[in-house]
């Protein structure tokens, strides 16, 4: 059995849900500003190993462009877990294809970047 962990982060209260990056750079004034979208539309790419004693883990999501053309939002959370519930997920990672990030506009662009940097999906995962 397979936990959703994309699941549980749209579940969390939006007070449990943040971006951030340092250092701060209007990209992520941007992710904030889509952070809602993101998380609504958002389809979930994979899963990095656990660390620190099974406590935190990070996943990776994309969504197309809320413009309905060009760069899409691929966006990788750090889930903060406690007893096996997600507690809190950040936003550390944003990229529109802007300030020299990646530009992913499909999500098969998005599956394969999140698989070429470490990101599995898990069978039964997902959105």
């Amino acid at each position: 059995m397979h936990y959703n962990w994309w699941d549980a982060v749209r579940q969390l209260p939006s007070s449990h849900r943040f971006v951030s990056h340092e250092p701060e750079t209007p990209r992520y004034a941007r992710a904030r500003q889509k952070l809602r979208y993101l998380i609504r539309e958002g389809v979930y790419l994979g899963t990095t190993g656990v660390a620190a004693g099974g406590d935190v883990l990070e996943i990776a999501v994309w969504a197309p462009s809320d413009q309905g053309r060009g760069h899409g939002y691929y966006g990788c959370f750090r889930l903060f877990i406690e007893d096996g519930v997600t507690t809190g997920a950040v936003l550390f990672c944003f990229y529109d294809g802007t300030e020299s990030s990646p530009g992913l506009a499909s999500l098969q662009e998005a599956q394969a970047y999140a698989r070429n940097n470490g990101f599995e999906k898990e069978t039964g995962n997902g959105a």
